[in-house]
């Protein structure tokens, strides 16, 4: 296991961690000896939850003085090793586990049913099957967040046009494209718009920032993207609004480009938070078990725009009832 702080490939990650660390200033609650574990893979993938849980568990260290630790787990594992990692976790005082891969749900899942005296809390993927009391599940829902960004993108268009761009690699990348383009397609049918959508692939964001030069300044952009692509990119002189993901917007974390005006942004923090405090209490078990497949209508994903003068009232009332759509068809 190493510290969180210096988790694998994510320099983006790293500097949030230290402005979120130091943004907080609540006394600690309890005195903890006990640790949380964060079980991502070795290899990162831009745009998953879990840059935002290792957010969340920083200031949960704050907090509740809670130790705050990663645990690696290489690509290729198969079940025994990952099994191991997760018991030599145990062993070294890991009593809460987080995770947001698919595979590694299961396993760490699986991992809390034999082990009472911890609690596992797994977002994304599928509810695991016959859940134990000690874990809670929250569903991940990008993919609707995606499509608010696309019908507000489209609604900020003033010459018909939005440029899409998703990080090679990107969380769920294809899903999101599908979303993005239905957000825009449901303005275009409430408001007899024609706003159209273009998409580019992205792998490098000095490439990028050249093909940027060579649009229209005036076009709507949205980025999905991580820091590797976002740090790279001089968007100074665009007129048109910039679209995000992941930004912590009204977070004191640094600062975003002047030209953004809102962020597709996830919602764990009360939640890892209030896990947490079950953990130092000892509250392991729930009766029913938390399981929450609700995620855009329960507010762990939203579009959060920079301030109240983004979106009119009108759009915003337009938007409002889109949503409400979304959260219909879950």
């Amino acid at each position: 296991m190493k510290p969180l702080a210096i988790f694998v490939g994510a320099s983006l990650l790293v500097a949030s961690l230290s402005g979120c660390a130091s943004s907080t200033n609540e006394t600690p609650t309890h005195k903890a000896k006990t640790s949380s574990c964060l079980v991502t893979y070795k290899s990162d993938v831009p745009g998953s939850p879990v840059k935002q849980l290792a957010n969340d568990l920083v200031e949960a260290k704050v907090v509740y003085g809670l130790n705050v630790k990663e645990v690696v787990v290489p690509n290729n594992s198969g079940s025994e090793e990952i099994q191991s990692l997760l018991f030599s976790s145990l062993q070294g005082g890991c009593a809460y586990f987080l995770s947001a891969e698919d595979r590694l749900n299961t396993e760490v899942s699986l991992f809390a049913a034999k082990h009472q005296f911890m609690v596992a809390l797994t977002v994304g993927g599928y509810s695991p099957a016959n859940q134990p009391a000690n874990v809670r599940w929250v569903a991940d829902d990008l993919k609707s967040g995606a499509a608010l960004a696309g019908f507000a993108a489209a609604a900020k268009a003033t010459n018909g046009r939005v440029l899409l761009v998703i990080q090679d690699g990107y969380f769920n990348s294809d899903e999101l494209n599908k979303a993005f383009r239905a957000g825009v397609g449901a303005f275009n049918e409430k408001t007899a718009a024609q706003v159209s959508v273009t998409k580019l692939s992205a792998s490098d964001g000095n490439a990028l920032q050249q093909r940027l030069t060579k649009v229209d300044g005036e076009v709507v952009l949205a980025l999905f993207a991580d820091n590797s692509i976002w740090k790279k990119l001089d968007l100074s002189s665009r007129t048109g609004a910039v679209f995000g993901s992941d930004l912590q917007l009204g977070n004191s974390i640094g600062t975003v480009d002047r030209a953004v005006v809102a962020s597709v942004e996830r919602n764990y923090n009360a939640l890892v938070l209030r896990v947490a405090k079950d953990v130092l209490d000892k509250n392991f078990a729930l009766d029913p078990v938390l399981m929450d497949p609700l995620a855009l209508a329960n507010g762990y994903i939203e579009l959060r725009p920079l301030d109240d003068t983004v979106l009119d009232g009108t759009t915003s009332a337009l938007l409002e009832e889109y949503k409400a759509v979304l959260v219909a068809q879950k």
